[in-house]
């Protein structure tokens, strides 16, 4: 199933692959689409998936004026009930992990789990000024913008191999029309007022937080201030991946999702929070 369907005063494009066991809902980068979750979701055990695109984002509609990212993890709510899908395994990458942070604390009957990758919980100077770089670019040209964010999203070793799959992408995003590009901009403003640190403590479904170790945008001190705030989570570093880690290396990522959800859905004898887990550093497979 997947269409367009009108959530509060937006229509948001979203797909449903049914499947066995607690829906997993996937929570995109802010320059992502639904399409680039597939290399990952071939690595996980088979499931129900929700996937969606943000308002905004590529294939949703666009707003007609300034939001925070808290109205996201609104929607989605209104989206998953809509699906009448209960609860879901929430799995965020970047913008889309900050989004999952906010549902967790609102909704908490609604999330069993929490996968956070290469997010933050707040900003620093210099992520704001990245941030805000991608932004003018945006409003300037679609390859200007698209060259900004390539050395900020992946790791040295994969620009290098993958010149000519990024030359393509290159191209077809500077085709998208001019509304696409003041979306993002919407969607970068939106980034630059999150703040949830001091609200960590409130999230208490289990969690993974996920690293690329090379990410330079969100580097790995700002994942190792969300494992200290959410109590009893795990977190675990991606080695040679930067910060598309689901785009870079989605086995290695696959690795720590599966069974961190296998064990909650068959906890061990005597685990009061199956999700509770020691903070490991993992190795990536090329």
């Amino acid at each position: 199933m997947q269409g367009r369907m009108r959530i509060g005063n937006v229509e948001l494009y979203s797909e449903l692959h049914a499947g066995s066991g607690t829906p997993r809902a996937f929570l995109n980068g802010i320059a992502m689409s639904t399409a680039h979750w597939t290399p990952l979701r071939e690595h996980l055990i088979p499931g129900t998936d929700l996937l969606h695109d943000f308002k905004d984002q590529l294939r949703s509609g666009r707003a007609d004026a300034g939001y925070s990212i808290e109205s996201h993890a609104d929607e989605l709510a209104l989206l998953m009930g809509a699906l009448k899908l209960p609860a879901a395994d929430l799995i965020g990458t970047s913008y889309g992990s900050e989004v999952a942070m906010i549902f967790a604390i609102k909704y908490p009957e609604r999330c069993r789990s929490l996968v956070l990758i290469d997010g933050v919980s707040e900003s620093d100077a210099r992520l704001k000024a990245a941030v805000k770089s991608w932004k003018a670019a945006a409003l300037t040209d679609g390859r200007c913008f698209y060259k900004s964010i390539i050395p900020w999203n992946y790791s040295p070793h994969y620009i290098e191999a993958n010149a000519a799959m990024l030359a393509e992408r290159e191209d077809a995003l500077a085709s998208l029309p001019q509304d696409y590009f003041e979306g993002f901009a919407r969607l970068c403003d939106a980034f630059l007022e999150l703040n949830v640190t001091g609200r960590l403590h409130e999230i208490v479904c289990p969690t993974l937080v996920l690293v690329g170790e090379l990410d330079i945008l969100k580097p790995v001190e700002f994942s190792r201030i969300i494992h200290a705030g959410i109590a009893g989570s795990q977190m675990a570093t991606i080695p040679g991946a930067g910060h598309a880690t689901v785009i870079e290396d989605p086995s290695a990522v696959a690795d720590q999702i599966n069974p961190f959800l296998r064990a909650l859905e068959y906890p061990p004898v005597g685990t009061d929070r199956p999700g509770e887990l020691k903070s490991v550093h993992i190795r990536g497979r090329r």
